[in-house]
């Protein structure tokens, strides 16, 4: 009596194109949504190097998105 123990995977093809897309797309809308956290609570600091930094980071955010969709 023979089992077969390993299955056949020569017909399946992996659209790898399609799924690094979706990972860019979820990381620019991380990114924008970090962006408006940081703006959000920069409203509510009272600190002046506090406002600054969540500004920063912010910019830095937004700054990230731009990158990933423009440059291709």
């Amino acid at each position: 009596m023979t089992t077969q123990t390993q299955t056949d995977t020569q017909n399946v093809k992996v659209d790898r194109n399609a799924s690094a897309e979706t990972v860019v797309g979820f990381a620019i809308i991380g990114c924008l949504v970090a962006g408006a956290v940081g703006i959000d609570k920069a409203m509510e600091m009272q600190n002046g190097w506090d406002v600054l930094l969540c500004l920063l980071g912010s910019v830095a955010a937004f700054g990230m998105v731009f990158y990933v969709y423009f440059r291709r």
